[in-house]
């Protein structure tokens, strides 16, 4: 019967260490999907090759053979601590320092395979009877002292780390959470009960606890948290879509991103999983802006080498298609509509601006006439407008051709550009005829304006279509002040009025009414 028991011991060990490789190899496939896999990856895989060796060590009943699985197993137990803290780092989001980390160990490994010279790690061992045991036990030196107490402070900082992420856990990671704290308490009581004496035969018992804990952790990291909450954004979104993609918990810290999230935002990466994402968008306070609102269909603009233009939409993600369910983080898209921005733009200066001159057309221009009427009506701000017409136009057209007269009006308004303060407006009205809405103008300033344009276009010879073409102007004047409130159409009718006058007069002058 004795037998049975420890074939059978030996048996579930190294099914234990068969299970933690299997575990380690698959979590190392997964690497690229959570930050802690890796490291738990390897912390599996040093508990597998500690559960063999002691398997291998209780089949032994002399001290040689005994300590041959012994050496086995210290290939792996002093990295245990080390390995186990910097994985509740990393599934936590706090930055670890390894090199502090791994001191301890690196000191009791060294002790342990020097200590045949020194004995600072043990005494010499002995066999001891505990039937239907052979139990290896040995005086615990310095060095063996201190990889115990590092161990069992290790375990205790990594079931801290996992037990404060339960306290600030959003609802979306909750479960993983609570998955996690179980699993963290496991070693701590497994290498306490087996320290203190009470674990049954004297056996150590630590393998087993691990390997059941690894099984908890497992399952917390992969099949609990974001990857049952939002298969589809992962599947469809991640996967389709060539739009950013961020996703969230209802604390906006960051989850999951996508390529094209990481190609606008190179900040991002695997260790910033669980850590607060508006820090991270100080390239894109607009975007930010945006999350904090909650504004779903924000347009924002984000400026690389050039200006790109991005649609926001914010959907928030539920723990179940029902409507009425619990949300449990947001998902954050960001279309890429420079395209159709540039366009509407185009469109827009298409619809305001005058295709032959370049300058803004009759639509445009009374738009602007009514903004300055309102602004006139709220600040008593003056303006002033002129109405100019080209002298005996339909003559250069008859004589020239219509080339040579496009190219005349092509001209014209590039003198009138010139001469005219940027602040002010000109406007192709119609025909042969230009509009000039002068801000900040009252009417003796626009005479000397207007009488400054006249005499430009007469001493200019415009060369058209092979020819040398003189031309003039009649420019008629008014002014909004603050003697007067007429309406838009009063004041273009008193600009035309004086249009006509100075045509009347002889054409080639200014009139103002």
């Amino acid at each position: 019967m004795g037998t049975e028991v420890v074939v059978l011991a030996r048996f579930l060990l190294t099914g234990v260490a068969l299970l933690l490789a299997f575990l380690a190899y698959v979590s190392w496939s997964r690497r690229k999907d959570v930050p802690e896999a890796a490291t738990f990856a390897v912390l599996a895989l040093s508990m597998a090759v500690y559960s063999f060796g002691y398997a291998g060590e209780l089949a032994q009943t002399a001290v040689p053979a005994a300590r041959f699985w012994l050496h086995i197993e210290y290939l792996a137990l002093p990295w245990a601590g080390a390995l186990w803290v910097m994985a509740a780092c990393k599934h936590n989001g706090i930055k670890s320092r390894p090199l502090l980390l791994f001191l301890i160990p690196v000191i009791t490994f060294v002790g342990h395979y020097t200590n045949v010279h020194n004995l600072f790690y043990t005494a010499p061992m002995t066999m001891v009877h505990r039937p239907p045991f052979w139990v290896l036990t040995v005086q615990r030196g310095p060095l063996s002292l201190l990889d115990n107490a590092y161990l069992m402070v290790a375990f205790c900082i990594g079931a801290w780390i996992y037990l404060s992420g339960l306290k600030h856990a959003s609802s979306l990671v909750r479960r993983q959470s609570v998955v996690m704290v179980i699993g963290s308490f496991l070693p701590f009581v497994g290498y306490f009960t087996y320290l203190g004496g009470l674990s049954p035969w004297g056996l150590d018992i630590t393998p087993v606890t691990l390997g059941v804990t690894c099984l908890v952790m497992y399952y917390g990291i992969f099949h609990c948290g974001i990857f049952n909450v939002s298969p589809l954004a992962r599947n469809i979104i991640f996967n389709s879509m060539r739009d950013a993609v961020l996703v969230m918990d209802t604390y906006d810290r960051l989850l999951d991103f996508n390529h094209a999230a990481l190609a606008m935002f190179p900040v991002l990466n695997q260790r910033n999983l669980g850590t607060p994402l508006l820090p991270m968008l100080n390239s894109a306070p607009l975007l930010a802006g945006a999350i904090i609102r909650g504004d779903d269909k924000a347009e924002i603009q984000i400026e690389y080498a050039t200006v790109e233009h991005y649609l926001v939409r914010i959907w928030p993600l539920f723990s179940s298609s029902n409507p009425d369910s619990r949300q449990m983080g947001r998902a954050v898209v960001l279309a890429n509509v420079t395209a159709q921005v540039q366009l509407r733009e185009e469109l827009r200066s298409r619809a305001e601006t005058d295709a032959l001159t370049g300058i803004a057309n009759r639509r445009r221009f009374n738009q602007v006439l009514h903004i300055e009427c309102t602004r006139f009506t709220r600040g008593h701000a003056p303006f002033s407008l002129l109405m100019i017409d080209l002298d005996y136009f339909k003559e250069v057209n008859d004589r020239y051709g219509h080339a040579a007269g496009d190219e005349v009006l092509r001209q014209v308004a590039q003198i009138l550009l010139a001469t005219l303060r940027s602040t002010d407006l000109v406007a192709r009205y119609g025909g042969e005829e230009f509009a000039v809405l002068l801000t900040e103008t009252r009417i003796q300033g626009a005479m000397v304006i207007a009488e400054r344009i006249r005499a430009a276009v007469e001493e200019r010879v415009i060369s058209a279509d092979g020819n040398e073409i003189s031309l003039t102007l009649s420019i008629g004047v008014t002014s909004h002040t603050e003697e007067d409130a007429e309406a838009v159409e009063e004041l273009l009718k008193r600009a035309d009025e004086a249009l006509y006058r100075a045509k009347a007069a002889g054409r080639n002058c200014v009139d103002a009414g």
